[in-house]
């Protein structure tokens, strides 16, 4: 079973956020990880002691929620679920810093 770690690239890591952009031909992929939907195109997690999470779609519509010292975006458990993928794949497999310093 592949992780999100494979079906996406660093697209950009600056002080304010990351974007990781899905591969092409990862759909199938993507589905099979148990919480996306499998249109997605990218995802952008802000930096800092508040992270606001955005996954971009195809259709170009967005979805965006937060979480960290000011509170949580009340959100189903399977976009949890896909925060905390992008999260760990951001912060354990690209090994970037999401706090700020």
């Amino acid at each position: 079973m592949c992780r999100l770690y494979d079906l996406v690239e660093l697209l950009e890591n600056n002080a304010e956020c990351v974007v990781l952009k899905v591969k092409d031909n990862s759909r199938m992929q993507l589905i099979c990880l148990g919480c996306f939907d499998g249109n997605e195109t990218m995802f952008r997690l802000t930096k800092g002691s508040n992270h606001t999470c955005t996954v971009f779609h195809t259709n170009g519509h967005t979805c965006s929620w937060e979480w960290g010292i000011s509170g949580y975006t009340l959100v189903s458990d399977s976009l949890k679920k896909c925060g905390i993928m992008i999260e760990q794949c951001i912060t354990n497999d690209f090994g970037i810093c999401i706090e700020k310093r």
